[in-house]
């Protein structure tokens, strides 16, 4: 049976048993490093191995530690999940804060993009691509806790609804299918799941960014985009790492209801990458309109972070094919 050996933030873990190769490089990409045939010590394993007494179909994940020592053990549901299941966040010492975001770099700027599943959070990031940005982290926002450094974590980007339907136009679905993956959910629709390095360029899995700045997406009734310093508190896994976020910096991204991702990268790109000015006052924060919300938000009203998301989508027009495709 084939050890699958994966890096995460300089850290090697092992995955054996009943796991696919496609699927670990499907989510992974360049966090998988090989195969080996033997065991060797690592500073987690993970085992997926079929339930005692269940179906042949349920399966449960085992991790242990260097020493061979059982440290968690949960049923099998899938990759993802808050935190997700590689590498094993719930078990390293709460080392690393998350948050949902998307997350790009470019020279010394960091953003994260925090949005709900229908908010336009990747299409505002395909747009930041064609302006020279990095893709991070597509899904979280990583930080090393001890170092205060933003992390990559390289897995797929999914695209759904009306995005997807541009993508397809874009010819971004076209090609090779190894590094796409179509997603059918009861919930939110249809979707294709897509690597990242399909899309735009990507950060190195071994580097070590600085902080990101926070970027809230809100929608409104506005037909422009607008940037302002906005206080808000994002959600942050474990909760107690919230106060190492407490430096961060805070904006808020007012977009029109369909579109605008163009123009939003427009706006970020100017304002995170350009010298600030000696002396000049931080742009005021406004309170926000009835008719503004957290973009995803399935409300009508301002709402607080972690409420259910609708999955309505924004259109974005680009000459580029890469930043054309409006994702959610």
């Amino acid at each position: 049976m084939p050890i699958f050996v994966l890096e995460f933030f300089g850290t090697i873990h092992q995955v054996m048993g009943a796991v696919d190769t496609a699927d670990l490089a499907f989510f992974f990409g360049p966090h998988l490093l090989g195969e080996r045939a033997v065991s060797e010590r690592a500073a987690l394993s993970l085992h997926f191995a079929p339930r005692a007494g269940a179906g042949r179909r349920d399966r449960e994940v085992r991790v242990l530690d260097g020493e061979g020592r059982l440290l968690r053990r949960w049923a099998f549901h899938g990759i993802g999940g808050i935190p997700p299941m590689l590498p094993p966040f719930a078990v390293m010492n709460q080392r690393y804060a998350l948050v949902q975001a998307a997350v790009l770099a470019k020279g010394d700027s960091v953003v994260a993009l925090i949005g709900g599943v229908g908010s336009p959070r990747n299409s505002v990031a395909l747009a930041l691509g064609g302006r020279g940005w990095r893709m991070v982290s597509g899904r979280y926002l990583v930080v090393d806790r001890v170092t205060g450094r933003t992390l990559p974590y390289q897995l797929p980007l999914e695209l759904r609804g009306a995005a997807l339907e541009s993508a397809r136009a874009a010819g971004l679905t076209d090609g090779p299918s190894d590094d796409l993956r179509p997603v059918c959910s009861p919930l939110t629709g249809s979707s294709v799941q897509v690597r990242p390095e399909r899309l735009l360029a990507t950060a190195a899995v071994d580097e070590a960014l600085a902080p990101a700045a926070l970027v809230r997406l809100c929608t409104g009734g506005a037909y422009g985009c607008r940037l302002e310093d906005w206080d808000f508190a994002p959600s942050v896994w474990p909760s107690e790492a919230a106060a190492d976020l407490a430096a961060a910096p805070r904006m808020r991204l007012l977009m029109p209801e369909s579109g605008g991702a163009e123009e939003a990268a427009d706006l970020l790109d100017e304002r995170l990458t350009a010298p600030a000015a000696k002396g000049a006052p931080p742009c005021p924060a406004v309170p926000p309109t009835p008719r503004e919300r957290p973009a995803g938000s399935a409300t009508r009203g301002s709402t607080p972070p972690g409420r259910r998301t609708s999955t309505r989508a924004s259109s974005v027009g680009s000459s580029d094919p890469r930043a054309a495709a409006a994702i959610t």
